[in-house]
């Protein structure tokens, strides 16, 4: 019943986007910021609600291909991990909350939120990013699917740094994504552990830092539990989207 309530909210936010009463970049822009503010208040079922909405994403888009754009172009603007991409600060400025600012955290009275909040918006962006790349429905093309995916983790090990920031979004990832990137690739996402195994996680250990013990030891327990065998919480799609996407 789950999906076939997803069928229906994917339909009628197709519908409301091709209704000519709303120009079509305004719905298309309306719809992929409805998306990511999802991430805002990810609650204790966003794992779950994550992959519902790949699954709306995925659907909309079928019917309306522009719409992806606009989505990825939401996470990109919400999230610089979902490029991926990362600023070293003495590139960008010498003042810390320029810096924080140009990286995604937020002012609010004058005040930059905690690191704390900014990254517990990071997880989710990258949660929902990763829930959305291994999507598969059916005979329904997904034009970000796994592919896509791949392509992230390879840029990502590739041309980030190890620390705090990129850790966190690494983590969300493989925890939506592993099990769908193990399935696919094999030997070869194996060979992608070996460098998070073998790299990632010795360069971010040698910063010493005491704020990095906690993503470290869970990098570490996925690798091994080889948590990417099992599949994720919420990916058969268990949990109910109420009234989240409403367009209004």
């Amino acid at each position: 019943w789950f999906q076939a309530l997803i069928r229906t909210k994917s339909s009628e936010l197709s519908n409301i986007m091709k209704d000519p009463r709303c120009p079509y970049p305004v719905s298309l822009m309306i719809f992929a910021k409805k998306i990511l503010n999802l991430c805002e208040n990810p609650g204790a079922s966003f794992d779950g609600i994550a992959f519902a909405v790949g699954h709306v994403i995925v659907r909309v888009t079928a019917q309306v291909p522009a719409a992806m754009d606009f989505v990825l172009a939401e996470f990109h603007r919400s999230c610089i991990y979902t490029v991926p991409k990362f600023l070293q600060s003495f590139k960008v400025t010498n003042r810390a909350n320029e810096y924080q600012k140009l990286i995604g955290y937020r002012e609010e009275n004058g005040k930059i939120e905690s690191t704390d909040s900014y990254l517990d918006r990071v997880e989710s962006y990258m949660k929902l990013y990763a829930a959305l790349v291994q999507t598969e429905i059916g005979d329904i093309r997904n034009p970000h699917g796994i592919k896509e995916g791949w392509a992230w983790l390879a840029r990502f090990l590739n041309m980030l740094p190890a620390n705090k920031f990129t850790a966190v979004a690494l983590e969300a990832f493989l925890k939506m994504a592993g099990f769908a990137l193990f399935q696919k690739y094999r030997a070869q996402f194996n060979k992608m552990l070996n460098i998070i195994s073998n790299k990632f996680l010795p360069a971010l250990k040698a910063k010493g830092n005491a704020d990095v013990y906690m993503i470290i030891s869970k990098l570490e327990t996925y690798l091994e539990k080889k948590l990417y065998l099992k599949e994720p919480n919420g990916r058969r799609l268990e949990v109910s989207l109420s009234s989240r996407l409403h367009m209004a």
